[in-house]
């Protein structure tokens, strides 16, 4: 059961490194460099380490509560799962972020939740098909 929950908080991470890369450099890029002096300062390279550490705690704790929430195990858990994470974050993190700064315009704010949920619906989908693979269930030995 570890190495099950361990490998689909590895899948996840890589999964929301990759899907972060597009949503964030290519479909949002243009929306970000407009507003580039607000949004982004010259140094961000050197703050990357802040995106790791929240993504891998974040694909952490998204597995963890899969875990004790699946019942069935089912990939239709799984997408339920993500759309009730996704709503939940997605929706937290983008009107705050827009109600707080007053730099984020609301069509920004609501592409991060669209895509955040998404990518939170891909992810439950993606983390119940690592838990329903056969690889992981115990193999009989017989002499």
């Amino acid at each position: 059961m570890v190495i099950r929950f361990l490998s689909a908080c590895v899948v996840l991470y890589i999964f929301n490194s990759i899907t972060g890369y597009v949503i964030h450099d290519v479909l949002l890029h243009r929306q970000y460099m407009e507003l580039m002096p607000v949004l982004h300062t010259e140094n961000i390279q050197s703050k990357i380490w802040a995106f790791i550490v929240t993504s891998v705690i974040g694909s952490f704790f998204f597995v963890l509560v899969y875990s004790a929430w699946k019942k069935t195990g089912r990939i239709v858990e799984g997408l339920i799962y993500g759309l009730i994470m996704g709503c939940w974050i997605g929706l937290t993190m983008s009107l705050n972020t827009y109600a707080s700064t007053g730099f984020i315009p609301f069509s920004l704010a609501a592409k991060w939740f669209l895509y955040g949920l998404l990518q939170y619906a891909a992810g439950g989908i993606l983390i119940a098909w690592v838990y329903h693979l056969k690889f992981f269930t115990k193999r009989s030995t017989h002499a």
